[in-house]
């Protein structure tokens, strides 16, 4: 897919001017995802996509991590952090006012006279920087971008722990099919091991043969140990995604057959911009940058500082509000750099820097979007083809297994052909389930590739707004 990545702002990071604008699409409008299957439909995920799956069980999984998980409070309090930085930014550009109010009491001589004076004061004070050059706007701005970005980053945190919860229940009921299956072929072997014992003992079959299936019947047994601590460290994990301790979380649904398989979507490559939270928030990153670069530039014009004051002060408390008492002051001071070194070039230069790795960054996370949409699609349609093929490998061994047990019961065959066909059959079976599992974990892969019915539309008016002010 040729892309039309946009000049990612790189030409207006001059000495004299840092542009940090929010980049447009990267793609041609139009223009559809390399991979896309023929019968794919063409709309986005829905918000609650993984309803989609046709699991109540599921959808009460994902709203629980969605109150509970402790990796989304964190990032919540983070949100909150951003908020308050928000706010001290914003209060730069206000004045700053105190007042103050305080009695005293003093002693002294004269004359050899001791006298004791009270006073009594009060005032009030305000101090304001004239944002001449624009850094202390530039820096505001940056931190409610940052705010947006931190939202953003919560959720993606929320898209990524909301397909690892559908992973992981998947996964889950993909181990109890194997465990299941383990069970019904150890079961199934229990009984061959039982006819062969009762043909020895006729001198129908020889130990070899007894011991060939009893081998058999244990590393099944294996097996079926091995699948029971893989579900239950399975779902020890699905309850940590929960906030649960270990061992608190049961799982009703018995198998992956419960579930429905949605059909293929996909949107268009020109709007997964606005569909995937976290290259929004990277793009907000970047306008970040791009206003702390032009607060930079700002320090190094000068800065004009005005200070009032004025109170009252007497030696009688009663006296202390005539406007005979009051004393007032006004100042303005101008300060400008002459010379530090080259500090402020040197902060100049390294915001710009981090603009331009910040630019650079952002046109790969897009193109890596991009490569995890195709790719997700990739899989979903090998996981199709794949579980259509062990479908047949299936029925084919299955067949197999049958015809050679019943040509040994018969006498037609030995029994070496009954165990290598009844391994092909135990093989292509677990095969199958795990190439079932691999179709529900590509739709998620797809879902999370397409940012789950993530947009960034309740967004736009205060990014626009942002975007407006910039120069």
């Amino acid at each position: 897919m040729r892309l039309l990545l946009v000049p990612v702002l790189v030409a207006g990071l001059t000495a004299c001017d840092v542009s940090h604008r929010l980049v447009t699409s990267p793609t041609e409008t139009g223009r559809q995802f390399a991979a896309l299957p023929a019968d794919a439909e063409q709309r986005w995920p829905e918000p609650d996509w993984w309803r989609a799956f046709g699991s109540d069980e599921l959808d009460g999984l994902i709203h629980e991590v969605a109150s509970d998980n402790l990796d989304l409070q964190a990032a919540a309090q983070r949100v909150v952090q951003a908020e308050a930085q928000t706010r001290i930014s914003r209060a730069a550009l206000f004045p700053s006012i105190d007042a103050d109010a305080g009695v005293s009491r003093g002693r002294s001589s004269s004359n050899s006279q001791n006298r004791t004076r009270t006073s009594y004061s009060g005032s009030i004070a305000a101090s304001y920087e004239l944002d001449l050059a624009g850094g202390l706007r530039d820096l505001a701005e940056a931190s409610q971008l940052r705010l947006l970005g931190s939202s953003f980053d919560r959720d993606a945190l929320g898209l990524i722990l909301t397909a690892d919860t559908a992973d992981a229940y998947f996964t889950l009921l993909a181990l109890r099919d194997r465990l299941a299956l383990a069970r019904d072929t150890l079961e199934a072997s229990r009984r061959v091991l039982g006819i062969v014992r009762v043909q020895a003992a006729a001198g129908q079959a020889s130990d070899l043969e007894v011991q060939q299936q009893l081998s058999a019947v244990s590393s099944q047994e294996a097996a079926v140990a091995e699948f029971e601590g893989d579900a239950q460290r399975q779902a020890n994990a699905l309850a940590t995604l929960l906030g649960r301790p270990p061992g608190e979380l049961a799982v009703a649904t018995a198998g992956l057959s419960a579930l429905t398989l949605p059909p293929v979507i996909a949107g268009l490559p020109s709007e997964l911009l606005r569909r995937r939270p976290d290259l929004v928030q990277a793009e907000a990153e970047l306008a970040a940058a791009g206003y702390d670069a032009q607060a930079a530039r700002a320090a190094r014009f000068p800065i004009v500082a005005l200070t009032a004051s004025g109170g009252l002060q007497s030696d009688e408390l009663g006296d202390l509000l005539r406007l005979d008492q009051a004393v007032w002051s006004l100042a303005g001071a101008a300060i400008t750099p002459v010379f530090d070194a080259g500090r402020l070039e040197a902060n100049e230069d390294q915001a710009v820097a981090r603009f331009q790795e910040l630019a650079a960054s952002y046109s790969q996370a897009i193109l890596n979007a991009l490569q995890d949409v195709d790719d997700s699609l990739v899989l979903v349609e090998t996981a199709r083809r794949s579980f259509a093929l062990r479908q047949a490998a299936y029925r084919a061994a299955s067949e197999a297994y049958r015809i050679a047990e019943l040509r040994w019961r018969t006498g037609a065959a030995d029994f070496l052909s009954v165990l290598q066909a009844q391994q092909a059959s135990i093989s292509a079976a677990d095969t199958l389930t795990q190439a079932d599992l691999a179709r529900f974990t590509a739709s998620v892969s797809l879902y999370r590739a397409l940012g789950g019915g993530w947009d960034a539309a309740p967004a736009e008016p205060l990014l626009a707004r942002v975007q407006a002010r910039a120069p």
